[in-house]
């Protein structure tokens, strides 16, 4: 890549990132939190990890492999929280392992950008090694309120 468009793509990026942690911390200082603004944002997060898996793998930052698993995880993501949302009303917050999780996948792409190849494959594999616990862990911490929510009849019997 040219550096102008290096230079470009980092600060669209680092202004994503900066607009998404701002969001969430004064959502939670005002308490404005609320269900719907957790789908939405979580739903934008999603895409935009979509465009930005495809537009690396484009680029030939990403191996095939990585692009599909980046990709379908968040649209694996996106469409059970949909329907958790919109079906039985209930909408998840995100747990710190996939915040730690993402900070590798952001930082993969920082790395790439800068030609820190080696750094980029490594943030890489350990945001894939990650993202796959978070996607055991999510279920299982969870799963006691779509035990009670989903799960069980009208009775109230699982």
């Amino acid at each position: 890549m040219k550096e102008s468009r290096i230079f470009l793509t980092s600060l669209f990026l680092i202004l994503i990132v900066i607009t998404d942690v701002l969001d969430g911390y004064f959502a939670r200082k005002y308490h404005l939190e609320n269900p719907m603004g957790k789908v939405l944002d979580h739903g934008v997060d999603k895409v935009f990890s979509m465009f930005i898996s495809y537009i690396f793998y484009k680029y030939s930052f990403l191996p095939t492999w990585a692009f599909l698993f980046f990709f379908f995880r968040d649209l694996l993501i996106l469409l059970v929280g949909s329907i958790l949302f919109f079906r039985f009303k209930l909408a998840f917050g995100s747990l710190w392992l996939g915040k730690i999780a993402g900070v590798f996948y952001f930082g993969m792409f920082f790395a790439f950008l800068l030609n820190f190849e080696t750094l980029g494959r490594v943030f890489m594999f350990l945001s894939i090694a990650l993202f796959s616990f978070v996607l055991i862990v999510y279920p299982l911490k969870f799963y006691p309120v779509l035990k009670e929510r989903i799960f069980s009849n009208k009775g109230g019997k699982a």
